[in-house]
């Protein structure tokens, strides 16, 4: 899948919730759909069920273990909450979640996490930063705090995604990401959860995993020209590494 080595073995854990997002065509259904079919490549013990709005790979192959189990919103179950509540009765290992897009499914999300199950899912944002706040303008106001708590203790990464085109035509994945251990839990735990977001954002830019770090990366590789660099960095960002550079 080409991940990064820390972000590969904290992929599949036993419980909670792990969040893929970026923009629309950024690759977040494919990678989602990478991640199923690796654990039913190499657990085929543990069982894989989707909720999906549509459907957009099939996971199942001959020859595994455990059937994988697909709904589709509309056809099997009305909705991605509904669909949670379905799965939950089947007793998978992994509920994968088309997309984090109400309160009831973020709801369900959190409690199948909690209950031990690992949920992933998909929103559309431009930062891992922007995951917590994001979920959090589902919640009513008065139930924020209280929920944004609950929502850390079963994150167990956030992944965002850019697709670069390549000199050579193709294309290549950019990702920044963040893994929740239990040190970077107690630290947000510590803030005011409004500030969370602005500290998942700062520690990925001092550790230089921006996306503007690994696109001025293989742009000096020759991997990307400079127009491609536009995509993956502001104007003011690439002045820093130019700078940075001399």
């Amino acid at each position: 899948m080409g991940l990064e080595e820390d972000l590969f073995e904290a992929l599949l854990p036993s419980n909670g919730l792990g969040l893929i997002g970026g923009i629309t065509g950024s690759g977040k259904s494919t990678q989602a759909a990478a991640i199923y079919r690796f654990c039913l490549d190499t657990d085929p013990d543990r069982k894989v069920t989707t909720i999906e709005d549509p459907i957009e790979f099939i996971l199942a192959r001959p020859g595994d273990v455990l059937a994988s189990t697909q709904l589709q919103i509309g056809r099997d179950v009305a909705n991605y909450a509904e669909g949670i509540r379905a799965d939950l009765r089947r007793a998978p290992s992994i509920i994968g979640v088309g997309e984090m897009r109400d309160l009831e499914t973020f709801q369900a999300a959190v409690l199948a996490g909690q209950v031990g199950h690992f949920n992933l899912s998909t929103l559309h944002i431009h930062s891992p930063g922007e995951a917590i706040p994001r979920c959090l303008t589902m919640v009513p106001s008065e139930m924020r705090e209280a929920t944004a708590h609950d929502l850390l203790s079963v994150l167990q990464y956030i992944i965002v995604q850019k697709l670069l085109r390549t000199t050579d035509g193709k294309r290549q994945a950019v990702r920044e990401y963040i893994i929740f251990d239990d040190g970077l839990r107690a630290k947000l735990a510590s803030m005011p959860y409004p500030e969370w977001g602005r500290h998942i954002d700062s520690i990925i830019r001092l550790e230089q995993r921006r996306f503007a770090d690994q696109a001025w990366r293989l742009h000096l590789e020759g991997r990307i020209d400079r127009r491609e660099l536009a995509v993956a960095m502001t104007a003011s960002q690439l002045r820093e590494l130019e700078q940075r550079a001399v």
